[in-house]
C-alpha cells in the first residue's frame, strides 16, 4: 500500500521551506516518496530531485486585490489535493514545518480512521481568523462561536469514497467566502461529509519546538506565503555533543558543582569570581 507526503509550493521561499522541511521528513525516514504541487517555477527547482514526484497546477494562488500577507488564498489549491494525490495514503503538510519524527504513527492511525488532523492551537470561532462575516455564518450554523476548528497544514488521509467527498465539501464551502483562511470552510466539510475523522492534540502540528510531537509548524509568519524571495527560517545547525565526561568540582566547602572533564579551573574561577562580586 503505497503512502506519501504532499506539499505546495508557490513562490520562492515555498519552495525553500519545502525543501529543507523534505530533509528532516527523511533525516527520520527514508522509506517515503514526496509530491510537491505548485508552479511551473516549483517544477524546474524540483524535477530531478530523487525521491520526489512534481505535479504541475496551473491554477494561480495568488490574489493581487488582496492586502500584503493576505493575497496566497490556500483555498484554491488544498481541497484539490485528494485528487492530485497518487497515493494510498496521504500525509499533506504545509512548507514550513520541520519533521520531529517519521509520520509513520500518522499512517498507522488511518488503520481505523479516514482521516487524521490537529485541532488548532489557539484559536475558536470567536477570534474570526477567517472574517467576521464567515466565522458567524460558521457559528450560527454550529450553534456555538466558541467550537475550535482545525489546522490544515497537517493532513492524513486514506483514498476512499468519504474522503473524495471530503475534500469536494471543502472546495464547495471554500468557494462560498473565498477567503484568505481555509480551515473554517474545512470545519464545516468535516461536518457535512461522512469522514471517520480523528481530531488529534495540536501537539501534533505545533508552534512551539520544545512541545512539538510531530511537526514543529511556523504558522502565523505567512512567509511559506508570499511572492518573492525573502526572509525565511532557517534552521541552526545542531552543536555538536562534547564527548568528555562530566566530573564533580567542590566550588566551596561542602558545595559542588558539575563540569567536563579538563574545565574544573575555568569552573572554579568562575565561582571564585562571584563570590568575590557578592563581598564587595
Amino acid at each position: 500500500m503505497s503512502a506519501g507526503v504532499i506539499y505546495m509550493a508557490w513562490g520562492d521561499n515555498a519552495v525553500q521551506q519545502a525543501e529543507e522541511s523534505i530533509r528532516s521528513l527523511w533525516k527520520h525516514d527514508r522509506s517515503f516518496t514526496v509530491m510537491v504541487v505548485g508552479d511551473a517555477a516549483a517544477g524546474e527547482f524540483f524535477n530531478g530531485h530523487k525521491g520526489v514526484e512534481f505535479h504541475q497546477v496551473d491554477i494561480d494562488p495568488f490574489d493581487a486585490t488582496k492586502a500584503k500577507g493576505y493575497k496566497f488564498l490556500a483555498g484554491r489549491i488544498k481541497p484539490l489535493l485528494a485528487g492530485i494525490s497518487q497515493f494510498e495514503r496521504t500525509l499533506y503538510v504545509d512548507a514550513d514545518t520541520l519533521f520531529k519524527r517519521s509520520p509513520k504513527i500518522g499512517f498507522e492511525l488511518l488503520d481505523r480512521w479516514d482521516v487524521a488532523l490537529a485541532e488548532t492551537q489557539t484559536r475558536s470561532l470567536v477570534e474570526g481568523i477567517a472574517g467576521i462575516k464567515e466565522c458567524r455564518a460558521t457559528s450560527d450554523w454550529v450553534g456555538s462561536k466558541h467550537i475550535l476548528y482545525h489546522n490544515s497544514g497537517m493532513i492524513f488521509w486514506k483514498k476512499n469514497e468519504r474522503t473524495s467527498q471530503l475534500f469536494d465539501l471543502w472546495n464547495e464551502e471554500w468557494n462560498r467566502f473565498k477567503g484568505w483562511d481555509e480551515q473554517v470552510a474545512l470545519l464545516r466539510a468535516l461536518i457535512r461529509s461522512d469522514c471517520m475523522f480523528l481530531t488529534l492534540p495540536h501537539t501534533w502540528n505545533c508552534y512551539h519546538d520544545r512541545d512539538s510531537h510531530l511537526l514543529h509548524h511556523w504558522f502565523g509568519g505567512g512567509q511559506a506565503r508570499i511572492e518573492k524571495k525573502g526572509k525565511y527560517r532557517v534552521v541552526p545547525a545542531e552543536r555538536p555533543k562534547d564527548a568528555r565526561k562530566l566530573v564533580k568540582v567542590e566550588i566551596a566547602p561542602g558545595r559542588f558543582a558539575k563540569c567536563h572533564e579538563g574545565d574544573e579551573e575555568k569552573v572554579m574561577e568562575h565561582y571564585r569570581k562571584l563570590l568575590e562580586r557578592r563581598h564587595v
